[in-house]
């Protein structure tokens, strides 16, 4: 990942404003002493997603390790409907409906 500009504490003080506004429409700002990352201040949408996200790919893993302790292994197929699933570019029920149409369920 590439980090974007860093600003420092002293302009991101002076600037907060502007700063909350930016990081509003979308943008983190990274801020650090001497310019190095130290923390990301994001809008709660991002951190919302973040966190659902986390939370998406924390339930496929414990769903994957309790299939995998009974023995089984999913299908290649099963694996990429999981995997968009944990990223978040499908719902469960899609997925769901997709394996229902795949395997005349």
């Amino acid at each position: 990942m590439v980090v974007p500009e860093v600003l420092s504490v002293r302009e991101f003080r002076a600037g907060l404003a502007a700063t909350i506004a930016r990081v509003a429409k979308g943008a983190p700002a990274f801020v650090g002493a001497h310019r190095k990352p130290e923390v990301v201040v994001m809008s709660v949408e991002q951190y919302e997603a973040l966190v659902r996200s986390a939370r998406q790919r924390e339930a496929v893993a414990e769903a994957l390790a309790s299939v995998r302790a009974e023995g089984l292994e999913p299908s290649l197929d099963a694996l990429e409907l999981l995997e968009k699933i944990a990223a978040g570019q499908l719902e469960e029920d899609e997925a769901i409906e997709i394996l229902r149409a795949r395997y005349q369920l």
